[in-house]
This record gives C-alpha cells, structure tokens and sequence, in this order.
C-alpha cells in the first residue's frame, strides 16, 4: 500500500497518528460501516413492507458476515468513483439471485457512503469528547492546585503585570468547556441518516420511502435526514468544529513552548524529547505536536467549506474533496488530544521560576498596581507621571520600582502585599471558582 500521509505511516504513527482514531477511520471501518448501512436498510425496507422479509434478513446476515478485502474493490471504486458499486456486488455474490435482487433497494451509492460516515464519526466524536472531558479534568487540578502562585501575566510577548497562574491554567481549560457545548448543538444537525436515492427524491421506493426511511434512522439510532446529497453544512459544521478543538489546544500548546524555553524555565517537560548531539535538551514534543495538528486542522477548514459547492442534485468532485479532508482534520483532533493529555502527566512546574521571573528589571511589572495605589492619595495622571519616571529609572539602574516611588512620592509600597491583591481576588477569583465546579461537574 502506498504510503504518503503520516497519518498511515508504521514510522510516525506513534508520533503523528492514533491508533484508536484509526480503528474508525481505515479502509475496513469504512466498509463495515456500510455493509451495516445496506442491511439496516434492507431491514427497514422489509418492516416497511417494500421487499420481502426473508430476502431482508438473508441480506443483514450476509452484510454482517461479509469482509471484502479492500483491494479486491479497487478496480471497481476506480471505474464508479465510488466504493459502493463494487461493494454491492460482492454482497450480491454471496446471497441467491432471489435475495440478491433486493440489495440496495432504490437507494444510491451516496446514502450508504454518507450514512456509512456518520456512524463512523459518531464513535469518532465520541472519543474526542471523551478526551476533552479527561483534558478539561486534568487542567482543572492543575488551575485548583496553582490559583495561588503567582507568574508574570504578558501581552503581546512582553512582561506586563503579575497574576495568578491558576488563572492562566484556566484561559487554557474555559474554551475547551464551550468545545462541549458545541458539539451537544451539533449532534443533532449531524448524527442523521441520508436517504435520498438518485436526485434526493426516492422516487424509487414509491409510498415506501417516508416509512423506510423513519425505520432505517431508528434501527441505526440516529436522527432521520432524509436527503442533504448537496446539503453538506452540518459536515462543514463538524470540520470548524475541529479546528476550534485543535485551535484552542493549540494556543495551550503555544503558551507550554514559550513558558519551556530554557531562559524563561516556568515549565518543563519530562517526558521531552533529547537531541542526538545535545544531550541537555528536553524538546517538549507534545507541544509542537498539538501545535502542527492546530496549523493544519486551520487551513484544512477553508477546504471542507469548498466541499459545500456542489453542482445541481450531487457532485462528484466536491463529495471526493470531502474524503481528501475530513478524515485528515478528525484525525488531528484525537491527535492533538492525546498529546495534550500526554503532556500533562508530565508537566513539570518551577514555581520559584515564575516568582524570580517577575522581579526582573527592578520590579516595574507592579507599575500598573502602584499607579493605581498612588492614585489614591494624588491625581490619577500624576501618579501615572511620576511611575512612568520611576520605570526609567529602574530599567536603567539597580533600585527597585518601590524604592525609587517612595523616594519620589513619600508612599511607601509592599510587594507582598501587593503581590497578594494581584492573584485575583473579586470579579477574577468568583470566574475561576465558577468555571472549576463546571469542570468537576463533568467527572
């Protein structure tokens, strides 16, 4: 078999694939998938009064014994385009010509393929949420456990006042609960039969069609969507849906490189990755991993939105960009997700790190709360004036913010004092503890 995504690489598949994804996403779940799909359907059909009883439960059997190698269809995929020609077939062969004559009764290649694909991303979104779930509970102690250690809270990569790491813990751990409610929307709008037979009307089926159709969805229990060949939104849905789940594990990711670098040193990873020729370095691999995963899910979202333009009743060229992307963007979901997971058990934190980090450059990371301090006893521009010059002077020297303030304003400030009002007291303090109990609601 040729080997060209790393997804389906024996060398990276530890690193860049997962195995547990897979078992949803190879060639053998998808036609499991729909050989499901063609004896349900034959079954529904049957209940429904369409084809005869015994045909349809002869079919089902046959459908769930079968196990065509998927090479013996790769000639026929070629010419039809699509598996399911090929697929029928072979389940054809295996049953009477009196039975066989019912299979994929008025139905199209299209209802088993999409059909086929929702059951598969039914388990898929399963084990994505599963993992969220796991990610959002270790996150959760780990914000409970540092709610009180402080660390220089930074915009746009530069030092600006000091904070609670806990709080920063909790940025990570808040979009990955919205994640959650997401996809509770979205189940609905995606967990759905398609049925439409050739052009989406099922004329084929006759006064059968409503019934068999309502029958299908209850015996694979999922929603009855009768047709959306052209109507791919609750697919394109899925796939943003994805990248907002990498893209938030990503920014995490990002933050975890910048807060590991060795002149920074607030986080480790012991489990890194060593050098061939360095052998100090602990590369933190997951990191860069979740973050590869969040680049690609990014631009492959612009990709399933060009999957939506499909030409009239159905489209070939559309639904095969579709089997380009998808299963690219659910696989670097788990991906991700398992690294992150990963991480976490080994996240080293240096609390005395962070603390040594935020009295770099003579304490001016407490400007912010002395203005505001000053500006009790003075003009509130006066006190921004006289910190502005007291910044200078200690970027530029070797006094501290807080000696140079009281030299220039008689106030005199305490940086522990100071550093206890900044870990997040009031307004902060009522978000975090409110966002911990949703996150130990889900245990």
């Amino acid at each position: 078999m040729i080997q060209v995504s790393p997804f389906d690489s024996g060398l990276y598949q530890t690193l860049l694939s997962d195995t547990e994804a897979g078992l949803w996403l190879n060639d053998q779940a998808q036609l499991s998938a729909m050989l499901k799909v063609e004896g349900e359907l034959a079954m529904a059909q049957a209940e429904a009064g369409l084809i005869p009883a015994d045909a349809a439960a002869a079919i089902a059997a046959a459908a769930a014994s079968l196990i065509p190698d998927p090479a013996s269809l790769a000639a026929g995929t070629a010419s039809a385009g699509v598996p399911v020609p090929a697929l029928v077939k072979a389940l054809k062969d295996v049953l009477p010509a009196e039975q066989a004559r019912w299979v994929h009764f008025g139905a199209t290649s299209q209802d088993i393929v999409d059909t086929a694909l929702i059951l598969n991303c039914r388990e898929l979104i399963a084990l994505h949420e599963s993992r969220i779930r796991a990610l959002i509970g270790a996150l959760a102690d780990l914000a409970e456990a540092h709610r009180n250690t402080l660390i220089a809270g930074r915009t746009r990569t530069q030092q600006a006042v000091p904070m609670s790491f806990g709080f920063k813990v909790a940025q990570w751990l808040s979009p990955l609960l919205r994640q959650l409610e997401r996809l509770e929307e979205l189940k609905p709008r995606l967990l759905k039969t398609q049925l439409g037979g050739a052009v989406g009307t099922l004329a084929a089926m006759g006064d059968k069609a409503d019934l068999s159709g309502q029958i299908l969805a209850r015996r694979l229990d999922l929603a009855c969507g009768s047709n959306w060949h052209t109507q791919r939104d609750a697919l394109v849905e899925l796939s943003g849906w994805l990248g907002l789940s990498t893209g938030a594990l990503g920014k995490m990711a990002q933050d975890w490189l910048l807060m590991s670098q060795t002149e920074v040193g607030e986080i480790r990873f012991s489990n890194g990755g060593g050098s061939s020729t360095m052998p100090q370095k602990c590369n933190p691999v997951n990191a860069e991993i979740i973050l590869a995963m969040a680049r690609q899910n990014a631009g492959l979202v612009g990709q399933m939105h060009q999957a939506m333009l499909h030409e009239h009743e159905r489209s070939g060229s559309s639904w095969a960009q579709e089997w380009l992307v998808l299963p690219q963007q659910l696989m670097a979901t788990a991906v991700a997700l398992r690294h992150g997971l990963e991480a976490l058990q080994f996240i080293e934190i240096n609390a005395p790190c962070m603390l040594r980090n935020l009295g770099a450059f003579n304490g001016v990371i407490y400007a912010e709360a002395a203005t505001f301090e000053l500006a009790r006893s003075m003009p509130r521009d006066q006190a921004a004036q006289l910190l502005k010059d007291a910044c200078q002077q200690a970027i530029a020297g070797d006094e501290h913010l807080f000696k140079i303030v009281a030299r220039l304003s008689g106030v005199q400030l305490d940086v522990a004092q100071m550093q206890q009002r900044l870990l997040g007291d009031g307004a902060t303090g009522v978000w975090l503890d409110t966002l911990l109990q949703q996150a130990h609601a889900l245990r």
